[in-house]
Parts: structure tokens; C-alpha cells; sequence
């Protein structure tokens, strides 16, 4: 029923379509000498100002870099936090012992560690912490709540061994571990992805068997206690692929459900899908053609802020061609032609995605394996026309949001703003100016519609 009712509304706001353009700035460089083949990106704030940071990791030249966004477009290369960190295979950022700084989380696939730096708040970091020194092959990483306590606990996949282990934190920075999430000898487990994925209130976990061409989805058996089991899903998320290099959760179809996308490095132009779980508990396949004939990482996200989630797709393919593009949701899981954001770089294997700019969109980071550069694009989203006395297109962010929704492009003055759940019920109605946020904190998670008084135009949030 739940579907349906979305769907119904789905339809009756599918005239909101938003006046608006997406295009990317050319290549801008950040380093063209990063170390050695960066292969391993993430984005988040290091140093207590405003500005989203970005930090790598390097396979061959063995260090994380960060590098301090200046708030102008430009970024700038801070001292090492590591040189040793031997074929970094996964980096994170995350809060990892509670004091409200963003430290930052490594694997080290030829020595077998997982480690961590902390971070002071000014983007200073410590030496290397080791949480465990014993993962053999040590791979992609992922931060979040897995025993539902209020600390970020960590898993790590375990490429040579084919396991997929997870630490829980004290809220400190001590964790304690492994914790077996899935052991499959010859399996290859080479990424991770953590969601609550069945909506029952806790993290589930999807692992990418790159030895044996599958994904699976293991549900976390969370007794409220803290106990923690995890049970793989009677129906394979999907099979016979030939070297699936990166799969993450995303509601693909904006339904207000989760699903999955899988990417296929070795599988030519058919390499980009995504799975839906059906009521029969099977997942279906969507294939999305590309023009990328190794495609190596895929993202999720509202580019055009439509509130519509499209698609980022990247290459690791080395020498000419294209290396990043993205495809337009068409609001009900398909998707428009590819459009080429990026054909002048190398090896583009891995991206992240954030407002470096804050200015409302999301740009991209990217990392070129074969060159060592590391990169961004600019979202310049541009407006084209409007449809009320509201004189420009509304931007909402943060979207997903947990407290407070934010505005841009409202005129200076007061508006009337209504929040209606997806059963039409109106649960929010109150007067803000064009610097007010909206406190949506107690609003139960899941998907609402927003009105502005004067305008035509209905906007989509998710609280979570």
C-alpha cells in the first residue's frame, strides 16, 4: 500500500519539474602529483571551518593526503598524515571517538591493518591506531551504527580471506573485534555498504564478492541488548558478474525504499545496474547502458536538485575515453542519456560527492590512478525560468535531513511553508523568512512534500 500511495503521489506532483540545467565546470586540478596512484577518495569537514575537506589514499605511494578547502575553489595539500599506509584500499571520514572532530578511518590491504588517525578539530592527526592487524587483504571500509549504541563502529572486508568483519566502538576510539559479518573462502569481498535496508530501525550490510561475481545483503539481527548476528538473504542480490568492483545502497526509484547498484568493471558498456527487491523477495535487474567500457564506481544522488536521485557513474579505464558521466533520473527509476561531465583523465576510479563550493549542488572530486591527480568539478547549475511570484528554483539541503532543512533561493521575505506527509496530511505549517531553517526533528523518518505560498512548484525531502 505503501508503494501505491507514493506512486499515486509520485504522479500528482510530476509537473514540479524544476526549470533548471545541469552543467560541470572543465577538469580543475587540486594536485597534479599526488602520491603515487590514488585510488581511494572521501570528502567531509577536517578543520572546523565551513568548507567540506577532501582526503585520499594512495596504493602505491602509500600515504593519506588531505587537502584543506579554502572556501574559493581552491584547495590546498596539508602535511602527510601517513606514508606507510601500504596499498591503501578503503578511507573513511567519521567521528570515531565521539569528540565531535572528524577523524579519519584507512585500510592497508598489503600489511593486513586497519587503522585510524585521530583528528584535534584543526586537521591535525595523530600517528596510526591500529584496530586490527590480522585482516587479510585489507579492503573497503564502512563507518555507521551497528550494535545502535551512540558510537560509530567500523567493518572492513577481508579481500585474500574472502571474510567480512566488523569492530565495535566504545565511543573512545577502542574496538573491540572482529566480529564475523560473512565468511566465504575464494569469495574476494572487496567493497561494503551499511543502510538499514529492511526499515526495522537498524544497519544492514551489503557485501561485493568481487572473486565470485556476487552481492549479497546480510540483515543485522540487532537484539536490543546490543547483540548483533547478521543473516544473509535467502535471494542473491545478483550473480555472474565478471569483476564487480563497487556496489552501494541508494532508493534508485524514488519510492522511498532502498536499493542497490552494482558495478561491473570487466563488464563493458552493461557494466552500471541496479536491483530492487520485489514482493516476492527477488531482485530485479536494470541495466543502464554506458559508454564506459570499465566502469569502476557509482553514486546515488540528487545532481540537478530536482529531488530526484540520479546517477554518477566513473571509469577505470586507462589512456582516452570517457572517465565520468552522469544520467538524469526520469523520476521512476529510469533514466536519461548519459552526459558527459569528464573525458581528459586517466584511471578515474573513484569519486566522492559534496558542496565544495556551498552554494546549494553537489559537486565532484575525482582521483586519476594512472596520472596522480586529484580533481573537481563544479556543479553550475544554472535556472532557466520560474512559474510563481517565488522569483528562482528552491534548493533544499541538507536532503536527506535529520534536524534542520535549510533554503536557498527564496527572496527576501516571509513565506508560508507547508509539510505534508505522503498521505497528504499537513504536519508542519509555519511563517519563515528567507534565512530560516525548519526544525523537521521530530518528524517521523521518511519521505514529505513542501509547499511554498505562491508557488506552484512541490518540493521532496526525506527526514532520516
Amino acid at each position: 500500500m505503501k508503494k501505491i500511495l507514493l506512486l499515486t503521489l509520485f504522479c500528482l506532483i510530476s509537473n514540479k519539474t524544476l526549470n533548471s540545467q545541469t552543467t560541470f565546470s572543465v577538469k580543475q586540478s587540486i594536485n597534479t602529483s599526488t602520491g603515487d596512484a590514488p585510488f581511494v577518495i572521501d570528502s567531509g569537514n577536517l578543520d572546523g571551518d565551513s568548507f567540506p575537506d577532501i582526503v585520499i589514499g594512495t596504493y602505491l605511494g602509500n600515504t593519506v593526503e588531505w587537502y584543506k578547502n579554502n572556501g574559493n575553489g581552491t584547495f590546498t595539500l596539508q602535511p602527510l598524515i601517513a606514508n606507510d599506509v601500504n596499498e591503501c584500499g578503503g578511507i573513511k571520514i567519521a567521528d570515531l571517538n565521539n569528540d565531535g572532530f572528524n577523524d579519519i578511518l584507512a585500510s592497508n590491504f598489503a600489511d593486513n591493518k586497519l587503522v585510524w588517525f585521530e583528528n584535534d578539530g584543526m586537521g591535525n592527526f595523530e600517528t596510526e591506531q591500529i584496530i586490527s592487524n590480522s585482516i587479510n587483504g585489507s579492503s573497503g571500509i564502512i563507518t555507521g551504527y551497528i550494535d545502535n549504541d551512540t558510537t560509530i563502529d567500523v567493518g572492513v572486508a577481508a579481500f585474500n580471506s574472502g571474510d567480512s568483519v566488523w569492530f565495535s566502538n566504545d565511543g573512545l576510539g577502542n574496538f573491540s573485534g572482529p566480529n564475523t559479518i560473512a565468511a566465504i573462502p575464494g569469495s574476494g569481498p572487496g567493497n561494503l555498504d551499511l543502510e538499514d535496508f529492511d526499515g526495522d530501525g537498524d544497519n544492514d550490510i551489503l557485501i561485493l564478492n568481487t572473486g565470485i561475481g556476487t552481492a549479497e545483503l546480510y540483515y543485522n539481527n540487532l537484539i536490543p541488548s546490543g547483540t548483533v548476528s547478521f543473516t544473509k538473504d535467502i535471494n542473491t542480490v545478483t550473480s555472474g558478474k565478471v569483476y564487480p568492483f563497487d556496489a552501494n545502497f541508494g532508493d534508485v526509484d524514488d519510492d522511498g525504499d532502498l536499493d542497490i547498484i552494482v558495478v561491473d568493471l570487466f563488464g563493458g558498456t552493461s557494466g552500471l545496474g541496479w536491483y530492487k527487491k520485489e514482493m516476492d523477495g527477488t531482485f530485479s535487474e536494470t541495466i543502464i547502458p554506458t559508454t564506459i567500457t570499465a566502469p569502476s564506481n557509482a553514486m546515488v544522488k540528487d545532481i540537478d536538485n530536482d529531488t530526484f536521485n540520479d546517477i554518477v557513474l566513473c571509469s577505470g579505464a586507462s589512456g582516452s575515453g570517457t572517465d565520468i558521466v552522469w544520467f538524469k533520473s526520469t523520476i521512476t527509476g529510469t533514466f536519461g542519456a548519459e552526459q558527459i561531465i569528464d573525458n581528459t583523465q586517466s584511471q578515474a576510479y573513484t569519486f566522492t560527492l559534496n558542496d565544495f563550493d556551498n552554494d546549494g549542488d553537489i559537486d565532484i572530486a575525482s582521483v586519476a590512478y594512472n596520472e596522480d591527480d586529484l580533481n573537481w568539478f563544479e556543479n553550475e547549475l544554472i535556472t532557466l525560468s520560474t512559474s510563481s511570484q517565488i522569483e528562482h528554483d528552491i534548493n533544499l539541503y541538507p536532503n536527506p535531513v535529520s534536524n534542520f532543512l535549510s533554503f536557498k533561493g527564496l527572496t527576501n521575505e516571509d513565506f508560508e511553508v507547508s509539510v505534508f506527509d505522503v498521505l497528504g496530511k499537513e504536519v508542519i505549517k509555519t511563517i519563515i523568512n528567507s534565512s530560516d531553517p525548519i526544525d523537521v526533528s521530530q518528524l517521523q523518518n521518511g519521505l514529505y512534500i513542501i509547499k511554498f505560498e505562491g508557488s506552484d512548484t512541490t518540493y521532496k525531502f526525506i527526514k532520516q
